[in-house]
C-alpha cells in the first residue's frame, strides 16, 4: 500500500513537473561558443536575480535549455556580453533567434541583443503583450502631443481608447495580461494633460479593488511610481507615529501608524509599501540607518505575509551591501586545495579580482596584476577568483597559473558560487579592495586598467602601501 501511495505521488510529482516546465531553444550565430544564461527577479523592490538556467551555444549556433516555471514572469537571457527579456508562461517551449544588435552593444556592460520568435502562437503571452505594445504605441503617437495635452481632446481621446481596450479584452481569461493591460492604462494617467486624475482617484480606481501582483513587472511599476518618497506625502499625524516607530525599531507601530492613511488600508499592500519606504528612507539623514535594517530584519523573519519575508531580506542586502565602510561578508575559497577564510586575510589590506574566462577583456587583466603584485605584496594581499564555467581551467589549475603568471592567491569556483552573490558581482572583471580590519574601502574598486583619467588602482595601493611604511618608521623610532 505505501509502494502504491508513494508511486502515485511519483506520477502526480512527475506530472506537475511536467505542466510548469519552459524550454527555451533556437539559434544565435553571432554568439557561438557563448554562455546563455536565464534569470528571474526574485522581487521587484530589491530587483535581485536569480539565476534559474544556463547552457552553452554550440559551435554552430544552436541553443537549449529547460527549466521550472510555475507562473507567468519575466525573465532576463544573457547571452555572452548581451541580454534581452521575455515573458514566460508554464509547459511553453520558445524557439528564438537571437543576433548580436549593434546599435545597443556597449564596451565593459551589458547591451541588447536582437531577437524574435519562431511560431508564437497567438495565445502565447509575449504575443498578446507585443500586440497590446503596439496598439497602444499608435495611440500615443497619433493622439498625445502638444496640441492636444491642454484642451479636453486628449481625454477624450483616452476615454475612447480605454472602452476600445476592455471591450477588445472583455473576453481575455489571462489573469496576468490583463493585469498587465490595466497598468498600462493606468500609466497613462500619469500622463501631463489637462484633465487628468487626481490622486485619490487613482488609488480608489486602480490600486484599492485590487490584490498585490508581485511578480507583474507593469503593476509593480506602477505601484512603485504611485508611493514614490511616500514618507514625505504622510499627514503630519501619520508622519509622526511613523517616526516614533522607526525610533523603537518596531514593524508593529510602524504598521499601526500608516493604517491611518488612506491609501494603505489594505494590510498586505501596506506591508509591501513598508518594506518599500524603508528603502527609500535609509538614504536620508532624518532616520538612523541602524534602526531601519532592524525593522527590515525583523520582517524578513516574522512578517505578516510570507511573500514579504524575501523581500525585506533582499532589500536589507541590497541597503548594506559592500558600502565603503560596511563590514565585509564572510566568505571562503580554495586556495591550492585549502579552504582560506575571511579571517585568513585579517591585519592586510586585500584586492579581490573577479574574472570569467568567458569575458576575455577580464581574462587580458590578469597580465596588469603582475606588477602590481610584485611591487605591493609586502602590505597588501592579491586574491584572483576566476569563474569557470566550462570546468577548462579546472581540470588543469596549474597551466592557466603558469600562462597567466599568477603567483598570488588564485581560486577557482563554477558560476553557481555563493560568492558571486555576496559580492555582488554583476559584471567581469569586478574588483573589491577589504582593509586589514574586514570592512569595504571600495566596490567596486578601481582596477588596474586606466579609467578615463587615466586613473588605475595604484594610487590607492600606493597610499595604503606609504602609510604602512610610516607605520614602521614611527615604530623604529625614525
Amino acid at each position: 500500500m505505501r509502494f502504491l501511495s508513494a508511486f502515485i505521488f511519483f506520477l502526480f510529482s512527475s506530472f506537475s513537473f511536467s505542466q510548469s516546465t519552459n524550454e527555451i531553444k533556437g539559434t544565435a550565430n553571432d554568439y557561438a561558443g557563448k554562455l546563455l544564461r536565464v534569470y528571474a527577479t526574485d522581487d521587484y523592490l530589491s530587483n535581485v536575480r536569480t539565476q534559474i538556467a544556463s547552457t552553452e551555444v554550440s559551435l554552430n549556433g544552436e541553443f537549449s535549455t529547460t527549466f521550472y516555471n510555475n507562473e507567468i514572469r519575466k525573465l532576463i537571457v544573457e547571452v555572452g556580453n548581451d541580454q534581452f527579456v521575455l515573458y514566460a508562461q508554464p509547459n511553453t517551449q520558445y524557439q528564438l533567434v537571437v543576433e548580436k544588435d549593434e546599435r545597443y552593444s556597449f564596451r565593459g556592460g551589458k547591451g541588447d541583443a536582437g531577437f524574435y520568435f519562431v511560431h508564437l502562437d497567438t495565445n502565447d503571452i509575449n504575443y498578446k503583450i507585443l500586440i497590446f505594445e503596439d496598439y497602444q504605441l499608435n495611440f500615443l503617437e497619433n493622439y498625445y502631443n502638444r496640441n492636444t495635452l491642454k484642451t479636453p481632446e486628449f481625454v477624450s481621446r483616452l476615454d475612447t481608447f480605454k472602452i476600445n481596450i476592455e471591450n477588445r479584452y472583455r473576453a481575455d481569461t489571462n489573469s496576468f495580461f490583463k493585469t498587465y493591460v490595466r497598468y498600462s492604462i493606468a500609466s497613462l494617467d500619469n500622463l501631463a494633460f489637462t484633465g487628468q486624475r487626481n490622486e485619490y482617484e487613482k488609488y480608489d480606481f486602480y490600486i484599492k479593488p485590487y490584490t498585490v501582483e508581485y511578480q507583474n513587472d507593469r503593476y509593480i511599476d506602477y505601484i512603485k511610481h504611485y508611493y514614490k518618497q511616500y514618507e514625505t506625502q504622510l499627514s503630519d499625524e501619520v508622519e509622526r507615529e511613523f517616526y516614533k516607530g522607526i525610533i523603537r525599531s518596531s514593524p508593529t507601530l510602524l504598521m499601526n501608524a500608516l493604517g491611518g492613511d488612506y491609501a494603505l488600508k489594505n494590510l498586505r499592500l501596506r506591508e509591501f509599501i513598508l518594506i518599500n519606504m524603508l528603502s527609500e528612507i535609509f538614504y536620508s539623514d532624518q532616520y538612523p540607518k541602524t534602526n531601519i535594517i532592524t525593522v527590515l530584519d525583523s520582517i524578513s523573519n516574522h512578517a505578516l505575509f510570507n511573500e514579504h519575508k524575501k523581500v525585506a531580506s533582499n532589500i536589507k542586502f541590497r541597503l548594506t551591501d559592500l558600502k565603503p565602510g560596511t563590514l565585509m561578508p564572510d566568505f571562503n575559497v580554495i586556495i591550492k586545495g585549502q579552504r582560506k577564510f575571511k579571517s585568513d586575510y585579517a591585519n592586510k589590506f586585500l584586492y579581490i579580482q573577479f574574472v570569467d574566462n568567458e569575458v576575455p577583456s577580464s581574462i587580458n587583466d590578469l597580465r596588469l596584476m603582475v606588477p602590481l603584485y610584485q611591487k605591493y605584496n609586502k602590505y597588501i594581499e592579491f586574491l584572483t577568483i576566476l569563474v569557470d564555467r566550462s570546468g577548462k581551467v579546472a581540470n588543469n589549475t596549474s597551466d592557466f597559473i603558469k600562462e597567466h603568471q599568477i603567483s598570488w592567491d588564485f581560486s577557482v569556483i563554477d558560476n553557481n558560487n555563493d560568492i558571486i552573490n555576496k559580492m555582488n558581482v554583476s559584471s567581469f572583471p569586478y574588483y573589491i579592495l577589504m582593509d586589514a580590519t574586514g570592512y569595504v574601502v571600495g566596490a567596486p574598486a578601481s582596477t588596474p586598467r586606466p579609467n578615463n583619467e587615466y586613473e588605475t588602482i595604484e594610487k590607492e595601493l600606493h597610499l595604503i602601501t606609504r602609510r604602512y611604511k610610516a607605520m614602521e618608521s614611527n615604530d623604529r623610532g625614525y
